[in-house]
Parts: structure tokens; sequence; C-alpha cells
């Protein structure tokens, strides 16, 4: 069934191609006419594949922005008319650049960026993040299993060790950290961790040679160390270490099983995950989309590659029935606002329904959609 669904998905892409090369091509060939010099039909050719491919970008964009009022985080992708900035380049800094700038308040007062406390979500799920990014920690039943590292070693004490201390976690050891791309936001404080505990380290294959190589010169002073992959040569497969993971593989820890899907976009190795929640004693599929931003400018071919995981994790989240969609910034995926939300009590927020988790990989589809074919009509 989840094959009929993706093979769909692959179709679907395929018409969309070759629908963009028929447009193009009919909007190149309605330039020319008896009498038109070959230069004068070059040009008409050029400014009609411009204009059709801005609309076809417009009306992509508009279809996603239809789900921004369950998704603002995500609105920013629908944004054609903004150039997408590359994040790997340097950028010049002013002489007052140094100087930390807080937010003024509304009472013209200054205060410092919002955190998030930790917290219980699920029966078996804990958020221990900070108020920009996400750390989610699983209870397994007999260990934890936590996804993503935060930008350092600092944050990683202060959110992930004593927010488990606090939720009254601290007495499971944390025997798995998987890590959803080679951002150092999500691998900063993993060498802490892995000091305080004997567990694996899981990232995709693909993105542990990605961060090998230097992981596209994303860099900041901020991160912490990035992990090491160290190929286990022992013949029984001992704790701890790393892991390289392939598309569609799962693991088992205690009474929950992930499923990991290699979702390139916004890395080349992003990884998704899926993994049962419980509340109140009925079990729901979550899956945590792994990498949201379009933060390597105007590439085509990567971009294209994000389009196609999003509308293939649209045909997973319908295929499995999946009501419960988590990412790794709070803002992004509207966890902050869920969080507080839940401390007010009532119906989890969290459980959102399997056709809002289809209308978040709806909107991802639209928006990078509109991106791709304005990346491939500069």
């Amino acid at each position: 069934m989840l094959a009929k669904h993706i093979l769909s998905s692959a179709i679907f892409i395929t018409l969309l191609s070759i629908f963009l090369a028929n447009n193009v091509a009919s909007a190149s060939n309605s330039g020319l006419g008896l009498g038109v010099n070959a230069g004068e039909a070059e040009n008409k050719q050029a400014r009609n594949t411009k204009s059709g491919s801005i609309t076809l970008a417009q009306n992509s964009a508009a279809k996603g922005l239809r789900h921004a009022d369950i998704f603002p985080g995500f609105a920013k992708l629908c944004d054609i008319e903004t150039p997408l900035r590359d994040m790997s380049v340097k950028h010049l800094k002013s002489a007052h650049s140094n100087v930390k700038r807080l937010k003024p308040s509304r009472t013209n007062s200054f205060r410092k960026k919002q955190t998030l406390g930790p917290m219980q979500v699920f029966n078996n799920l804990y958020f221990v993040g900070a108020g920009n990014v996400s750390s989610w920690a699983i209870d397994t039943g007999e260990s934890i299993v936590l996804i993503d590292a935060l930008n350092n070693e600092v944050q990683a004490q202060k959110y992930i060790i004593d927010g488990l201390k606090a939720l009254g976690l601290d007495n499971k050891p944390i025997s798995h950290l998987i890590i959803t791309h080679g951002h150092g936001d999500h691998y900063g404080g993993q060498s802490l961790i892995s000091r305080l505990y004997q567990l694996q380290i899981i990232m995709s294959s693909k993105e542990w040679k990605w961060l090998a190589a230097g992981a596209g010169g994303f860099s900041s002073a901020r991160w912490g160390q990035a992990p090491v992959f160290e190929k286990n040569t022992a013949k029984d497969e001992k704790p701890g270490g790393t892991l390289g993971v392939n598309d569609a593989s799962t693991i088992r820890v205690g009474d929950n099983t992930f499923t990991f899907y290699v979702t390139p976009g916004h890395t080349p190795g992003t990884l998704s995950v899926m993994f049962n929640v419980i509340n109140k004693g009925n079990t729901h599929k979550a899956i945590l989309w792994g990498g949201t931003g379009l933060n390597y400018g105007a590439d085509a071919s990567r971009i294209k590659t994000y389009t196609e995981s999003a509308a293939r994790m649209r045909q997973l989240a319908l295929a499995e029935n999946i009501d419960v969609f988590l990412s790794n910034h709070p803002k992004m995926d509207g966890s902050d606002k869920k969080l507080a939300a839940l401390k007010k009590g009532g119906p989890n927020p969290f459980i959102v329904g399997n056709d809002t988790v289809e209308a978040a990989f709806d909107m991802l589809y639209h928006c990078t959609t509109a991106q791709y074919i304005k990346a491939s009509h500069p």
C-alpha cells in the first residue's frame, strides 16, 4: 500500500515536470510570428518564458499559503519576492555587529529572548528544547531516545540534562541520539551527552558523509563540536558508537519502533523520523520533519529534492494515518504555542489529525515548488 502511494507521488512529480516544460515551450512558441526577426523573437520568447514561470510560481505559492493559518512558521518558504539567502556565505560584519541587541517590547523596555521550559507532551514524549530550537525525548520504557542535541554543551546541560532531571527522567539512560541533519544547532551538544551516556549517535549515511566533507560551508562560532562517524569493526555491535541509517530503515528501542526516512532538501541527507506516541492510553503516530528552511540560495536542483521529499511524506502521512506533526524548531511547527496551550489543560493540541499533517506537507510541497520554478527561470 505504501509503495503504491510513493509510486503515485513519483508519477505526480514526473507529470508536474512535463507540465512545466510544456508551459514553458508554449509560452516560448507564442512569441514567434511572421515578420519578427530572430533577435526580437528570442527576446519575446525569453519574456514569455519568464512571465509564464512567474505566474506558475505565484499560483503554487498561493496554494501553499492556504495552510498558513495552521502553519504560519512555514509561510516564509512561500515568499518568492525575497531572494533566497545562501547562509554558507559569510557576510562582512559592521563595526557594531558584536554588540548584542535585545528586541524592545511594546512598552519600549528590553527583554531577553523567550525560552521554553521542559514539558511532558505525551505519556512518552517530552520537550527539552530551547526557545528557537527543539530537542525531543522519547521514553521507551528502558531508556531515553533523544532527537537533536541543540547548539552546544551549555544548552545541552541547561535544557536537556537539567530538563530531564526536572521531569523525573534522570534515572533512565539516554541510549540513542538521533541527529536530524548536519547543522550545529542540532548536533552541537552531542559531545556533552556522549560523555555522560554510552549512547549511539544516528544520522543518515548520506548526512554523515556530507558533514565529514564540510557540511557545505555551514558553520557558526556558537555551535559545539560535530560528531565523527566511526565504523564499528566488531563482529557483534557494541553499545554506543555511531550509526548511519538508510531510507525506510528501522530500529526497535524498548517499547517503540523508530522508522527513518531520508528526506533531502534542507540538507542532502536530512532525516525524518516516524514513531509512536501515547496519549491517555491511546497510540498515535508522529512524524518529525527533519529540516525546513531553504538556506542555500536559489539552487534549483536542491530545491527540487525538497519538493520531492515533501510530496513523498504527504503520501506517507496518508498511508500511515499519521496525526501528530513535529519539527525541530518550535516556531516552525507551532510547538511554542501548543506547549502554552497544553499547560492550560484540555485536549492535547499536538494531536492535530491526519488532515492537518497532510496540510503541512502540502504547504511544504507547494511553497518549495514555487521556489523551484523561480530558481529554474532566473
